[in-house]
């Protein structure tokens, strides 16, 4: 249902034959839809998820309701709260294709108790920001070579959130302690609250990393763009751990899976978004399709930078030592 009106549906979607594109968190909800919507239209399609045996039956799924997707679907191992682990996935992907045009940061954890990973991060922000960042940076190379091809368009979506609001007004990025943060202001740790504000404060990170990363895309004179979205208020098994004994209310006004990944699959996918390039570039866009105007803190460029330098010193004292 919802309360968005679409003025772009799948059947929007041109031609993607020909292309590749990566997929993280692809095996329930947006991301599901994401991979599927993009095969269906002619990519390549590698879904970014931990468990090989889930992924397995998402893929057989998709190929049992859609036998022409049989040959367009793979699974690449990657652990998002690993940088090492989305390091080895970047370069397990460089060994077997020659070309990267779609790259969909999707995947995310909500309401995940807090810890520390094994390399010192809180498992929040590793998985929804970090592993993002040294996926996506690992990767490079390979979206430049490729967006540097004739008639290319290389396109890297962060899926970020509204909920990047509720980010903790303490949050700079100044240091990084932040990485390891609780975003409680108690001795509580894992109520709803303590929830939305780490979730948050990684979505805030979503954007802001787009930001970081479209300006260095264009110092470099890469032809790439970076958009973050908002996919709306989506029915989801996340949102259900959200909501509660609320959702079955809120699944009357949220959207389906299929129109939450509609802003995801506009950015990726719309030649309106290459026709009007300087207007996406970096941008933060809002079901379905349309521009919109993220927090204050999402729009400080110095904020930005903090982050992207505090985010490779992260990835090179993982490098280094294993942890921050």
């Amino acid at each position: 249902m919802g309360l968005f009106t679409s003025s772009f549906s799948a059947s929007d979607i041109p031609s993607l034959t020909g292309k590749v594109a990566i997929v993280t968190g692809a095996t329930s909800g947006i991301g599901f839809q994401t991979c599927l919507q993009l095969a269906l239209h002619g990519a390549k399609v590698y879904l970014a998820t931990r468990s090989e045996s889930k992924t397995s039956s998402v893929i057989s799924q998709m190929e049992r309701e859609h036998p022409e997707l049989k040959g367009r679907l793979f699974w690449l191992h990657t652990d998002l709260s690993s940088v090492k682990g989305c390091q080895a996935a970047a370069k397990e992907f460089e060994g077997k294709e020659e070309r990267l045009d779609l790259l969909v940061n999707n995947g995310a954890e909500a309401m995940t108790p807090f810890a520390l990973t094994e390399e010192g991060v809180s498992r929040t922000f590793a998985v929804n920001h970090l592993g993002h960042f040294a996926f996506t940076t690992a990767l490079l190379p390979l979206l430049e070579r490729t967006a540097r091809l004739p008639g290319a368009d290389v396109r890297i979506i962060n899926v970020s959130s509204m909920v990047h609001t509720s980010a903790p007004a303490s949050t700079t990025f100044e240091s990084m302690v932040e990485f390891k943060a609780t975003c409680a202001t108690g001795e509580k740790l894992n109520g709803l609250f303590q929830y939305a504000a780490r979730y948050g404060q990684s979505k805030l990170a979503n954007i802001l990393f787009t930001k970081a990363l479209q300006k260095r895309l264009d110092e470099q004179g890469i032809p790439a763009l970076t958009i973050a979205v908002h996919p709306g208020s989506v029915a989801t098994e996340g949102s259900k751990k959200f909501t509660g004994f609320l959702f079955p209310l809120m699944a009357l006004i949220s959207l389906t899976p299929l129109q939450g990944a509609l802003t995801s699959l506009f950015s990726a996918t719309s030649p309106q978004v290459l026709a009007e390039r300087e207007k996406y570039k970096g941008a933060y866009v809002v079901p379905y399709g349309k521009l919109g105007t993220a927090s204050a803190k999402g729009q400080d460029a110095a904020m930005a930078e903090r982050l992207w330098g505090l985010s490779e010193q992260a990835v090179k004292e993982i490098d280094e030592k294993g942890h921050i």
